[in-house]
């Protein structure tokens, strides 16, 4: 059996230190970003989402996140179903989205109320409502079918805000203590 010499010894601990450990912290590190941010809970972490979660979580709420998680609708990563777009690239597009929410939050540049800039996708709806008895029932439903689908029209137009208003998420408005689970 060879022996290693003290130069090749310590040539393979460099090695191991500089490269083996760093890739492994970047394996680990990458699985829970990539997986830990389906979970409510990551969500909650951060200061200016955790008025969305709260409110999402309160039994009186009846904004649509609420009435979601009350109701059982959908069972797990509640924030997660709804807010990416369904494929590789929808899921791609939401991690980076939040990304930059975390690199936002870590830096400091953003302001409250955080407020988002985007359409939101009415296809994350309707993938669990197109084609359902309940949904189909609706005559509304199949007069506005097609411009749901472009985004033309929200559903949230008639199914009311998903998350409190801006105005309640305001530091110093009456709501804010519960939104942010600082209630006395």
């Amino acid at each position: 059996m060879a022996v290693l010499s003290t130069a090749a010894l310590w040539k393979l601990l460099v090695f191991g230190a500089l490269v083996v450990t760093p890739a492994a912290v970047v394996v680990v590190a990458n699985y829970h970003t990539f997986v830990g941010v389906h979970e409510v809970e990551a969500c909650n972490r951060c200061h200016v989402m955790r008025p969305m979660v709260v409110d999402m979580m309160d039994p009186k709420s009846d904004a649509l996140a609420a009435r979601h998680f009350k109701n059982r609708w959908i069972p797990k990563d509640q924030c997660y179903a709804c807010h990416s777009d369904y494929g590789l690239s929808g899921d791609l597009a939401a991690k980076m989205e939040g990304f930059r929410h975390l690199a936002r939050y870590t830096t400091r540049t953003y302001t409250e109320p955080i407020q988002y800039h985007g359409v939101f996708n009415n296809n994350n709806c309707m993938n669990c409502h197109a084609n359902m008895p309940a949904f189909e029932a609706v005559p509304w439903h199949h007069t506005v079918k097609v411009s749901l689908g472009k985004n033309e029209t929200s559903c949230l137009s008639c199914h009311g805000l998903a998350h409190p208003t801006r105005a309640a998420r305001t530091p110093g408005s009456s709501d804010y203590n519960r939104l942010v689970g600082e209630e006395p």
